[in-house]
């Protein structure tokens, strides 16, 4: 039985090796191709999740930032409400209504970090790169979840309503360590955003 190839029939031995090192020749070009393209593939994906991070690691400082000019506001409420709650009122004085503290949530986005996890865009970032990124999204998650456990003191606040002659006395000394909690965790949300914002700043460098 001979053996057909290109290049003609394998008359021989030599022939046989020659066209084995050609199809193998063949083989690696063709593998080594695939791998330069796989690898150009991989560079591609880390360029842009880089990108990605910096774009949103910029965004969610401002979202923070945000936040936290917000807190001094709500903190002097917080104080008012106490005082208010905390004094006796006049005999035959109506009291003024309870001013609630309110809220500002600000929405953080991790889009651009959850998809370079799932398609190992990060496996073509040197290390260092790679931790600050996982510091900077870490805090900002520590950061989100504070915020979402003041979002849920905060809820409970409104519950005695506003006007205080309708508040018992027992309610209001609920009320007011209520609302020195509410200060409290506001503490630790803007205590959060600065981490946040110092680890976003290292690896935006």
């Amino acid at each position: 039985m001979e053996l057909h190839a290109p290049g003609g029939p394998v008359r021989s031995f030599k022939d046989f090796l020659v066209h084995i090192g050609v199809v193998t020749l063949g083989i690696l070009i063709a593998l080594g191709l695939e791998q330069l393209v796989e690898k150009h593939h991989r560079s591609q994906l880390a360029k842009t999740a880089v990108t990605g991070f910096r774009k949103e690691l910029a965004y969610n400082e401002d979202q923070i930032k945000e936040m936290q000019g917000h807190i001094p506001e709500l903190q002097a409420k917080i104080d008012r409400a106490i005082a208010q709650l905390s004094s006796s009122p006049s005999t035959g004085t109506a009291e003024s209504p309870i001013v609630y503290p309110g809220f500002s949530v600000e929405v953080l986005s991790t889009a651009n970090w959850d998809t370079a996890v799932a398609t190992q865009a990060l496996n073509e970032l040197p290390f260092d790169a790679v931790t600050r990124y996982a510091r900077a999204y870490g805090t900002l998650r520590l950061f989100a979840e504070t915020e979402q456990q003041g979002l849920s003191l905060w809820k409970d606040l409104r519950r005695f309503g506003t006007d205080p002659a309708g508040i018992a006395k027992d309610q209001r000394v609920t009320l007011i360590s209520e609302l020195r909690r509410y200060g409290n965790a506001l503490i630790v949300v803007d205590f959060a955003g600065k981490a946040a914002l110092r680890d976003c700043d290292e690896a935006l460098k």
